[in-house]
């Protein structure tokens, strides 16, 4: 199982979010700004379209139960603890490409599966596609990527 528990530090990096949707003929894109600071910090704060921000510290935050739930993964997978992350998916792993796809009904009704393809020299995430239970598709490329 990969684990780059070691090796990430704090970082920051840019973001651009396109969904693919049934509902618009083109895909909706949103930026942004990743802020991880080890050992439990996490900021996802969209710049555009619209600002929003999602803030997570350990177990606490300012987002509802069912957002701290997926920021509380993307923690787990920014950190390269995929074994946490096998109590709620069965975790597939191939070079530095990750799949993670959900065992429990819930996650089930929210996901198909979640890609991660991870940068081999830092081991933070380059891109992440969430194939959503719809037929949604969200992808999410990380750049710009600073080490604290």
């Amino acid at each position: 199982m990969l684990n780059l528990l070691l090796i990430i530090a704090s970082f920051t990096a840019h973001f651009v979010q396109d969904k693919q949707s049934a509902l618009f003929t083109e895909p909706q894109r949103s930026e942004g700004e990743l802020v991880y600071r080890t050992p439990d910090y996490l900021r996802w704060e969209y710049t555009s379209p619209q600002p929003l921000v999602w803030e997570i510290d350990g177990d606490k935050g300012n987002v509802n139960k069912q957002i701290t739930g997926l920021l509380m993964l993307i923690k787990q997978c920014v950190k390269g603890d995929f074994g946490a992350a096998e109590k709620s998916f069965t975790v597939q792993q191939n070079g530095h490409s990750v799949v993670l796809t959900p065992k429990k009904r819930e996650l089930q009704r929210l996901f198909r599966q979640i890609e991660i393809e991870l940068n081999p020299q830092t081991g933070i995430a380059d891109r992440v596609v969430i194939h959503e239970a719809n037929g949604d598709d969200t992808t999410i490329r990380f750049s710009q990527v600073t080490m604290l």
